[in-house]
Formats: C-alpha cells, sequence, structure tokens
C-alpha cells in the first residue's frame, strides 16, 4: 500500500487541485505528484511501472504555489497594480521575477499561492482585465 509514503509535488510543473496529476514512485522520495502533462512524464514512460494514478482529495486545503508569466506595459506603478489585483482575488504573491523585454514591454513571473485551479483562473482573469497587461499564462516547464 501507499500508507505512510511521502508525497511532495514536482518544482517542474507546480500542480494545484484540479489539475489532472501521475504520481511518480522516486527511491527515497516516496511519491512525487506532477502534472500529467508535465514533460518529465511524457519523457519518463519508458519507466512506466514507476507511475502510478493518483487523483485529489474531495476537500483539499492549503495554498498551493504555481507560476504564472504575465506581460505588462512599462508604466510607473504596473507591478503594484498587478499585485493589488492578485491580493483583491484573496491570492499571495510569494515571489517576482522583472525580465525587461525592450524597454517598453516587462515580463513578470509570478509565483503565487492558490487554493485550486478554480482560484488561479479567478486571479488570472481579474488580472488580464487589467489595462497594462498584454498577456497572461500559466508557467509549464
Amino acid at each position: 500500500g501507499t500508507e505512510g509514503m511521502v508525497m511532495s509535488f514536482a518544482k517542474c510543473c507546480r500542480p494545484i487541485p484540479g489539475d489532472p496529476i501521475k504520481g511518480f514512485i522516486s527511491s527515497g522520495r516516496g511519491i512525487v505528484i506532477h502534472v500529467e502533462s508535465c514533460k518529465n512524464v511524457t519523457e519518463d514512460r519508458a519507466r512506466s511501472e514507476r507511475w502510478i494514478d493518483v487523483q485529489w482529495a474531495e476537500e483539499v486545503s492549503g495554498e498551493y504555489p504555481v507560476e504564472i508569466r504575465v506581460e505588462v506595459v512599462n508604466r510607473m506603478g504596473v507591478l503594484a497594480t498587478v499585485a493589488a489585483a492578485v491580493s483583491e482575488m484573496d491570492a499571495n504573491i510569494g515571489n517576482v521575477v522583472i525580465e525587461d523585454r525592450d524597454g517598453k514591454y516587462s515580463m513578470l513571473t509570478l509565483t503565487l499561492e492558490v487554493r485550486n485551479r478554480q482560484h488561479l483562473a479567478a486571479v488570472m482573469r481579474r488580472v488580464k482585465a487589467l489595462e497594462s497587461v498584454v498577456r497572461i499564462s500559466r508557467r509549464r516547464n
């Protein structure tokens, strides 16, 4: 049985509740949970006996880190505007990386703490509605 096995979430794809997931039985690290579409899952089919079907419990609580990429027009206070929209939707920002694109645009990579896919979708819709946001996507490996 899998009782007493340690579960952890893969950093490569950062699964959140609602994502279709697969478990990988790793020696020494218990079961590592990946999003089904993760490159590591598709490339690792050869070791299929190590992959197990897993699913989220009905009631999952807690906050899960997920990365989103937001392309914005460089304006004064644009990061503050994005951060305010995120916190308005009751999500925390754990980390922000800003890359300048060409002076006119910047790419923000935000690590958010969300409860599940619906929560993430709501946050993304809210941020996408900001006029300085050009595009937004969930970061995949």
